[in-house]
């Protein structure tokens, strides 16, 4: 019999270990112990307490079928239950075994027996059933990262293909193009196709980052707020100051990259008029603070708490995923307590 031929009879052997331990219940305890005491009574309200508990295998293993689980998680759940039926009944009836040997007089021993074996029975076909659940779930969700990294490294090798032909004609237009507009436009065309290669770039390192456990590298931080500073100046009308060290070396990847991103454009775009925008690194110990603070109205009292959070009905972006890479990276992110404009405060480890 091939593994699923066995997995088939899983609701039977869980709904036949029930019927075992009721029948030997009702031998035990209706059969001979009626036989041999001059009371009923007894033996009835015995038989009550560990004859009937092991029905709710049999109902268990119906109900299992009737919410067309999967037979591979009955199995499992059988399993666990006689592993928990024969676990508490070896426990307990050693527990016995010592106490007879010792010479104690142990009332009821078989009774108790019983008992052991019914509980450890339900209990185990209880976690049987979690576990499995728990295993199918980790199971659903390891499916869902392969398809998302498969669809995520697709899309990303065939606009990268694109870029690369878009990119070329354009540098053909640039140097080859009879007018200076066109050679402006074709020039343009190129900056914005490595602005999005960049992009490209960067979520294929978010997606690693968020998915798997990704290794980190040394990253100097003062290069990455240089590039998305000149690209945020080319972008936006707004004054950026940087103040930094010559270098300041962080455990992060590429990822590193859409946080710095984030904030900066945050900070230009929740702003009116012509924005100013300070841009500081500190290099303080083992770690490295990138200070981000604009001249602009500042975050609501109200909306200070959940600023990381994702509003209802939008996509988690922005803020959120900001937070989400930097506790990726060990490190942590706040919005500093002060009046005026927004000031983000976002710390990582340094490579010393």
């Amino acid at each position: 019999m091939d593994r699923r031929g066995v997995y088939q009879t899983a609701p039977w052997l869980l709904a036949g270990l029930g019927v075992v331990l009721y029948g030997v219940a009702a031998v035990w305890h209706l059969g001979f112990e009626t036989s041999s005491l001059s009371v009923s009574s007894g033996p009835v309200v015995s038989f009550a307490l560990d004859g009937l508990v092991p029905l709710t295998l049999v109902y268990g293993s119906y109900r299992l079928v009737r919410a067309d689980l999967p037979m591979g998680r009955i199995w499992t759940v059988f399993v666990w239950s006689l592993a928990g039926c024969l676990l508490f009944a070896v426990v307990i009836g050693l527990s016995i075994l010592i106490r007879e040997t010792e010479g104690r007089i142990v009332a009821e021993p078989v009774f108790i027996m019983l008992l052991a074996a019914d509980t450890g029975a339900v209990a185990g076909a209880i976690a049987g059933y979690f576990a499995s659940q728990a295993r199918q779930d980790a199971d659903r969700a390891a499916r869902a990262i392969h398809t998302l990294t498969f669809v995520n490294d697709l899309l990303r090798h065939d606009i990268t293909n694109s870029l690369t032909v878009i990119d070329g004609r354009a540098g053909l237009l640039a140097t080859d193009a009879d007018d200076e507009s066109t050679r402006a436009a074709a020039r343009a065309i190129r900056e914005q196709v490595a602005e999005i290669a960049q992009l490209v770039d960067n979520a294929g390192a978010v997606a690693a980052t968020l998915s798997t456990e990704s290794a980190f590298e040394h990253i100097d931080l003062v290069g990455v707020v240089a590039d998305v500073v000149d690209g945020a100046r080319a972008t936006y009308d707004a004054t950026i100051t940087v103040d930094s060290p010559d270098s300041a070396v962080v455990y992060a990847n590429e990822a590193v990259r859409p946080v710095v991103k984030n904030l900066v454009e945050n900070a230009i775009e929740h702003n009116g008029g012509h924005p100013t925008v300070e841009v500081t690194i500190e290099r303080s110990g083992e770690t490295v603070r990138l200070h981000v603070v604009d001249d602009g109205p500042g975050i609501p009292p109200a909306q200070r708490e959940n600023v990381f959070s994702p509003r209802a009905g939008e996509t988690p972006g922005g803020l959120y995923l900001v937070e989400t890479l930097v506790e990726r990276f060990d490190g942590d992110i706040w919005l500093a307590d002060e009046d005026g404009g927004a000031h983000f405060v976002v710390e990582l480890e340094r490579v010393t």
